[in-house]
């Protein structure tokens, strides 16, 4: 079955998290503050080797990633993602100095969804990011989250576990969507309790929380380690 992770709406907000597997730090930096500045967290992998692991580790919305890497060629990411269940519905623009026809075609032909040379605007990165996932978001006119046989219809409260419908309550699903929605970011109990119930974090409110969130897990079934503990901090979905 093809993976697919569809967010068309955000009622949470959540925050576009990239990808940036460059090993050049003055572009690192120059464009991890740029793109912060605009609302988009920005992860950094410097080799094709810890590239693949954090896309493994953080499924992040956009891979950023340049060619020429200490460890290998950055087109076997491409390549790696595109042939995987898992991850080949991650946009990925090349960043790259390389600019001939012949380069930019290959790359396409092997996935890579959009392609700048460098030097590059940091502007027209921001437009490309958020028109790729626009882009890829439109794909379906419903507000779905699919992870395999995990499927979430957030417009109809439903949950599908392996083409069976689970009975989710209320509570435990708008837990479930808010974890979904900011995939990859470590929620403090506290954020999950103000956003779900508009409480406070005390030790019967967050006795109350962990009740919710085992149940969910146990409905979840074999993908009930999507929802990860952090001790001492709160919860994280990847």
């Amino acid at each position: 079955m093809n993976l697919k992770i569809l967010f068309v709406e955000n009622t949470f907000n959540m925050r576009i998290n990239v990808l940036f597997i460059e090993d050049d730090t003055d572009i690192i930096n120059l464009t991890r503050e740029m793109l912060q500045d605009e609302g988009i967290e920005v992860d950094v992998a410097m080799s094709v080797k810890f590239g693949i692991q954090k896309i493994k580790l953080n499924r992040p919305d956009v891979v950023l990633l340049d060619l020429m890497l200490p460890d290998g060629d950055g087109k076997e990411v491409v390549k790696w993602m595109k042939q995987s269940k898992e991850y080949s519905n991650i946009p990925v623009i090349v960043i790259t100095a390389k600019s001939s026809e012949i380069d930019k075609v290959l790359l396409l032909e092997l996935g890579a969804d959009d392609y700048l040379t460098k030097p590059f605007s940091i502007k027209e990165l921001i437009a490309r990011i958020r028109a790729l996932l626009r882009r890829y978001n439109s794909d379906n006119s419903k507000d779905f989250f699919i992870f395999d046989d995990l499927k979430i219809n957030f417009d109809e409260m439903k949950v599908i576990v392996e083409n069976e419908e689970i009975q989710f309550t209320k509570k435990e699903f708008q837990i479930l969507e808010y974890l979904v929605r900011n995939k990859g970011i470590v929620l403090k109990r506290e954020k999950i309790l103000m956003a779900v119930w508009g409480l406070s974090d005390d030790n019967e409110n967050s006795r109350s929380l962990d009740v919710h969130i085992n149940n969910i897990r146990k409905k979840l079934g074999k993908y009930k380690s999507l929802i990860k503990t952090v001790k001492g901090v709160g919860y994280r979905f990847s």
